[in-house]
């Protein structure tokens, strides 16, 4: 790719609409008119759809796994010596989160659960209620964390939204140390419209800290654009009290619909 205004791997993110909508739009732009750039998303396309086509999920569930484990190591051998502590959000390298997608092709093609499908828990969620996914790596395979689940620091995770019609929404968790952290958008003056599918998951997997207690995420929603920063700051609010944290919502008007689950925090195994 010749195109020097658009990064390799912000192309394999605007295939899977992972990037802001402002900047789909710019590369959009650029792909009518640059007949070379159109050519090369093309491409990019259809290879996808071959991989997609040739390998089935649930042979390559396992591989998916071990080389997200095998990055996410590389990423802690790199900053072992480094007196600050690990980035809690991790940005799945392009290639990696398309292959992680993968996990929930059949479902969300099929609506059904096959018997050799490896994610644990998945036939108990209702597909036609707002919410938030949690999974969980767990050896070769991916469960499902329900509220009030025990979760452990170091446990490696990727979180989903099924916006079952809802337009707008942010996504973000609050620990017991009373830390906020943005899930979804990426950052404050993205936009927080919602992709109208089954299931969307985010470009973000995520690592849990030693923070004591619990990791309690949150999914607000609404009809209209939501400004982040202003739900951060009611985050922030109820993240001061950890017992408020744990159980009550944020003060939000009755126009947002909100949705969360608790995970109770353990010592890593």
């Amino acid at each position: 790719m010749k195109d020097k205004r658009i990064k390799a791997w912000e192309l394999e993110r605007y295939l899977l609409g992972e990037l802001p909508t402002r900047r789909i739009k710019e590369i959009e732009k650029f792909a009518q008119e640059d007949p070379e750039l159109k050519k090369d998303i093309e491409q990019l396309q259809q290879s996808n759809q071959s991989i997609l086509g040739q390998y089935p999920s649930e042979s390559m569930v396992p591989q998916i796994l071990r080389r997200y484990e095998e990055e996410t190591e590389r990423k802690k051998a790199e900053k072992t010596a480094r007196p600050f502590v690990l980035k809690r959000l991790i940005y799945v390298a392009p290639v990696l989160a398309a292959a992680l997608i993968m996990l929930f092709v059949v479902f969300q093609n099929n609506g059904t659960v096959p018997a050799d499908t490896r994610i644990k828990g998945l036939e108990n969620i209702d597909m036609t209620k707002t919410q938030i996914i949690i999974y969980r790596k767990k050896g070769d395979e991916a469960e499902i964390l329900k509220d009030g689940d025990l979760a452990n620091a170091g446990d490696l995770m990727q979180i989903a939204y099924v916006p079952a019609g809802k337009t707008f929404g942010v996504i973000f968790s609050i620990d017991g140390n009373g830390v906020v952290t943005l899930h979804y958008p990426e950052n404050i003056n993205s936009s927080t419209i919602l992709k109208q599918e089954k299931t969307v998951l985010l470009s973000t997997a995520y690592e849990l800290d030693d923070a004591p207690g619990f990791e309690r995420f949150f999914f607000v929603t609404a009809t209209t654009e939501i400004n982040v920063q202003k739900i951060l700051k009611q985050a922030k609010v109820l993240a001061d009290s950890p017992d408020a944290a744990k159980k009550e919502i944020s003060a939000l008007p009755e126009t947002y619909s909100q949705f969360s689950i608790l995970l109770r925090k353990g010592d890593r195994r």
